[in-house]
């Protein structure tokens, strides 16, 4: 991880950072706190084999990657767009067999994090979490092993870790020293896990105002590695106190993908914006200011 120095990047050299590298870990929870704008900026850098290590929950974030051909493994939990059905990227490429699905649930994606991030080769859980179920049979990587203390049988869960991690946050200074607004409490354990962070940010504010406001800094600036200012840049999904999530966006990416228009949407939104602006441009400010009245 990098030190104290300014580590502020543009958006372009985030997606380069991003696309250099093959494990990549998502922050953010299902339709909030995404990292979408260095999504969209990995994407257009060219980024292809990726092994995604989504949160907990996960909809667009993941399924915008799988849609543009940028992921070859996904270590499933839960994709999916509620209301709308199915993750339609990701299903039409694990029914086609050309995704490598990593069977999982809540506990093997968050604890698996956390081994990684302590540094644990692995979080054993009690056999009930899985027995009767078939994930051992789906997962090769759930272990049963003998707990060395009571000569029980447990599950061994293996650490996740990454080769880079993305977050979105609210506020963030110059030196990476970042606040979170409504996470999920999993943004430390997805940064400790990772050997590159990069934070996209709404608001860029000063080192003097995260010292004078340590306790609502989430991730400390020596754990990240570039700070990106990128206001809007969790669209279309939400960031609290800036704007709500886009639902009707997330219905044109939807219908698009699952109607065979996926390069259309792409083309619209993704590589052919020229830059983060040319995007909001194209979503429209009108109703970027529409959402934040349900911020």
């Amino acid at each position: 991880m990098a030190g104290n120095q300014d580590k502020v990047v543009s958006l372009d050299q985030a997606g380069a950072m991003i696309a250099a590298r093959k494990i990549l870990s998502l922050a953010g929870s299902h339709s909030v706190n995404s990292p979408m704008a260095l999504i969209r900026a990995a994407i257009r850098a060219g980024a292809s084999a990726l092994s995604i290590i989504p949160p907990v929950t996960t909809s667009i974030a993941s399924d915008l990657l799988i849609a543009a051909g940028a992921v070859d493994t996904f270590y499933l939990c839960y994709i999916g767009f509620e209301t709308l059905g199915f993750a339609p990227a990701f299903r039409a490429a694990a029914e086609a067999g050309t995704l490598n699905v990593i069977e999982g649930d809540e506990p093997f994606v968050m604890l698996g994090t956390r081994a990684a991030a302590g540094g644990y080769p692995f979080i054993p859980v009690n056999k009930g979490v899985y027995e009767g179920t078939d994930l051992p049979r789906l997962n090769p990587m759930l272990k049963k092993v003998t707990d060395p203390f009571t000569g029980e049988e447990v599950y061994a869960i293996p650490a996740l870790p990454a080769d880079v991690c993305i977050l979105h946050a609210q506020a963030a200074d110059a030196q990476g020293n970042a606040q979170f607004w409504g996470g999920n409490n999993q943004e430390l354990d997805k940064a400790m896990a990772a050997d590159c962070v990069i934070i996209s940010t709404e608001r860029l504010i000063s080192v003097d105002a995260t010292r004078r406001d340590v306790e609502r800094v989430n991730i400390p600036g020596h754990m990240v590695d570039a700070v990106v200012h990128v206001p809007y840049g969790a669209h279309p999904t939400a960031s609290p106190e800036f704007y709500g999530t886009d639902e009707a966006h997330l219905k044109t990416y939807f219908d698009a993908v699952r109607g065979g228009n996926r390069d259309d949407y792409l083309d619209r939104f993704v590589t052919g914006p020229a830059d983060h602006e040319a995007y909001l441009g194209e979503v429209g400010l009108s109703a970027m200011f529409e959402l934040q009245k349900n911020a």
